[in-house]
Order: C-alpha cells, then structure tokens, then sequence
C-alpha cells in the first residue's frame, strides 16, 4: 500500500507545535485533542431516540481526557435513515437534553453528526460493490433528477435539524458529507453532473447549510463541522479536486472545523474502516498539511489511532485534532490510559470488525474484545 499524499499546489508550511493547548471557538472551548468518534451504534429506538444503552454507551466515553463527545449519524428524518435502528429528528426529543447535560457534566462537549441518506440505492451489507460503474451512473442519475425545490427542502430540513439539536445543548454541529451519504454525493464531481447553480458550485448546498445555521441559531454558542471523505475510491487518486472544494468552504467563512474521513460506503469499505496493515494514525502527514494550509479551520482526522505516543511526541500543527473510534470501543479508558502511561493495561482492538454491525448482520454495535459496550 501506498502512502496517502495530498495534493497542494503551494508552499507547505512547516508543521509545527505538539503540546496542546485548549481552542476557544464561538465562545466553546476544547479541552483535548482526543474526541470520541462520530459511530453509528444501532441503538436508536423506534421513535429515533437514545435508549439507555446508547446513553450508557456515551457515557462510558465522556471525560475530560474527551475533547468531543459525538452521537453519529442522527438523520435530519425518519425517511432518510440508514436502517431501523438509527437517530433521528423529531417532534419529541426530551430525553436528548438530558444526554446531552450528562455527556458535559463528565468532561466532554457533547457532539452530533446530523446526516441524510436519501437514495433508493439499499445499502450494501458486503465490503465490496460487484459493479462500481452501475452504483455510479444509479447515484450521478439520482443526483441529477433532483429539482431545485427538492434540494432547498433537504437545505431547510438539515438547517432545522442542527438548530434543534444546538437547542438541545450540543456545541458540535457535524454535517455529515462523507461516506457517499446524500451531501457526500451531491458534493462529489464523480456524481454531480448537474448544470444548474448546484453543479456549477457543488458546495453552494452546503453554503446554504452553514448559512441557515448560523442565522437561525442566532448567537448560540457552537462549533460547526463538516466531514468529508479526501479520499473516496483510493489514496491513490488526485486530491486536487478536493482541495479546491476546501478552498471554496475556507474561503466561505462560516465553517470553523472540518473533520477526515475516506471512502464511499456503497463503493468498498476498505478506506472506511481501514485495516491494521495501514498503520497507525495513517492520515496524519497528509492532514497535518492541511491543517497547516487551512489555519483557520479546526482540523480533525480519523483512522486507525492506537498509539498516543506517537502523537504527543509529534510536531503537528496546534489546529490539528483526532477522532477515536475502534480504540475506545475495546477500551473505555483508552485515552486517559495513555496519557497516563498506562499503555500496558489497555485492552487493544483485534480488528474483528463486529463494531461495523450492519454489514456482519448484527442488530447493533459489538467489540470482540469489549463484551461491556454499554
């Protein structure tokens, strides 16, 4: 396997600075680097809300060794869900609030993914689609059918659903672009083909998202996230594109962090949930250029994060953060265990998979290493 690299036309910046210092943002303060990664547990119940295992879940990973504490994948509607079991935004939402009071009084800034999965295209449960071209030309023809009325419904829809959930007492507002979710594809010059305002700008949607926010939210206090896939199909490709849709939204103004992902969920999951032979923290190079390009942006990366050292001991930028997933599933105390030096008790990830539930035919999420998830 290749090494990632990010294309930038520029002169790199050195990458500089490794001993952390809290980020105020909005009038909202991270205090780590470290955040619990946006997961989609399967833990939602009929009406779209937390069980008590998901808030167990959550609160088993709060703590002020946990800059930002995300629930993932909460749907803007019960018609754009992923599958029975997921989030979403509703009329009733009362026990959220307490979630979220409890998630703060432990340590860490409750966070929310807000997301959309609008395609008649069923998601794949095998890690590799047969026929990449046929998933292709079904979302490009999807994408294009859309009418311009139907699209500023979904920017209205995702603008209500994040307001209501800042009422609710999140301070991370993550809008989920990555993993060829509905923004993912409509943002995507490998599916928008569109000759209207929303394919000349593919970010003029996400524009608007930002837009209706910050004027509906008022003076809130809150940080608003993007995720995006840089890689999409391989860490091969040219990110060229990309960067220059991340010079398009820094350009904006209205962003303040923008969190890495990779991978399109009905293409392959091998960038998703990249596999131990990657290595650890493999994104960072890449990302810390980024960050180092775009100061102004809170950088957030994720994939394959078992070794804290190798971070704390890292010239990166003072911008540059990262998402924990696998590793505080097998492990709740991971991140304090580390910064402890108590590396030698942490319970490590086996690389089972059963956290990626959906596509082993699991109800919900599982560790094969962490029996007591919840």
């Amino acid at each position: 396997m290749t090494d990632p690299k990010i294309t930038i036309r520029t002169n790199d910046q050195p990458i500089v600075g490794s001993n952390f210092l809290p980020i105020i943002r909005k009038n909202v303060t991270l205090k780590s680097r470290y955040f619990f990664a946006p997961i989609n547990a399967g833990l939602a119940d009929s009406y779209g809300n937390p069980t008590p295992e998901l808030i167990s879940f959550h609160a088993k990973r709060s703590g002020e060794e946990i800059g930002v504490n995300y629930l993932g994948n909460v749907s803007i509607h019960k018609d754009y869900v992923t599958n029975d079991t997921t989030l979403f935004v509703s009329e009733n939402m009362d026990n959220w609030q307490g979630m979220t009071q409890l998630i703060s009084n432990l340590g860490s800034l409750p966070g929310v993914q807000v997301a959309c999965y609008k395609s008649n295209y069923k998601l794949i449960r095998k890690w590799k689609n047969k026929d990449d071209n046929a998933y292709i030309q079904f979302a490009q023809e999807e994408i294009n059918a859309l009418s311009i009325k139907e699209i500023n419904t979904l920017v209205h829809q995702f603008v209500d659903s994040a307001v209501r959930l800042i009422d609710l007492g999140f301070k991370v507002i993550q809008i989920h672009a990555g993993h060829g979710y509905f923004l993912s594809t409509f943002t995507s010059p490998l599916f928008n083909k569109r000759s209207d305002e929303y394919g000349k700008d593919t970010m003029l949607v996400l524009k608007r998202i930002f837009e209706g926010i910050r004027t509906k939210a008022g003076s809130q206090d809150y940080i608003l996230d993007l995720r995006i896939s840089i890689y999409e199909r391989s860490l091969d490709e040219d990110t060229q594109a990309k960067i220059e849709s991340i010079e398009n939204l820094y350009s904006h103004g209205a962003l303040d962090m923008l969190s890495q992902t990779n991978g399109l969920y009905n293409l392959s999951k091998r960038l998703m949930y990249p596999h131990k032979s990657f290595g650890h923290c493999f994104m960072k190079q890449p990302i810390a250029q980024l960050a180092n390009r775009f100061p102004n942006f809170i950088w957030n990366l994720c994939g394959n994060i078992w070794d804290l050292d190798d971070i704390e001991q890292s010239d990166i930028p003072r911008n540059l953060t990262f998402s924990i997933g696998r590793s505080l599933l097998a492990d709740d105390d991971f991140i304090s265990k580390n910064l402890d030096q108590k590396k030698d008790q942490v319970n490590r990830c086996n690389f089972c998979n059963k956290c990626h539930y959906y596509s082993m035919g699991l109800p919900n999420i599982a560790c094969g290493v962490n029996p007591n998830l919840f």
